[in-house]
């Protein structure tokens, strides 16, 4: 089985600073997943419908390993509850940034690799 690769179009709020708000990104969302063994990858449209918008891209090694953190998920409940104000304290930094829902509600396409 190919991996799994997660596509969330984010929407930031009016007058962020880019630069803070990749510095965010990269140390307090993609760098915690990447010890759990997922990358992300943040984007900007350089063309098209989604020019200078966001993306994110999850890659992510396989459905089995995506479906075990996916929120909801027991593996998911365990480490809410053991790193709870942190990740509280992440959801309201990420709200001063975005108004872009990347939980399970999100609006997202998962795609897995085909081999």
């Amino acid at each position: 089985m190919g991996k799994v690769y997660g596509i969330h179009d984010i929407e930031v709020h009016p007058g962020v600073d880019e630069g803070n708000f990749v510095k965010f990104f990269n140390q307090e969302l993609a760098k915690p997943y990447a010890e759990i063994g997922w990358k992300l990858i943040l984007l900007k449209g350089d063309r098209g419908q989604r020019a200078g918008k966001y993306a994110v891209i999850f890659e992510i090694v396989n459905r089995e390993e995506r479906d075990r953190m996916t929120p909801g998920s027991e593996e998911s409940k365990r480490l809410y509850e053991e790193h709870k104000e942190l990740i509280d304290n992440f959801n309201k930094k990420w709200d001063t940034f975005s108004p872009t829902d990347m939980s399970v509600h999100a609006e997202y396409t998962d795609y897995v690799e085909l081999k």
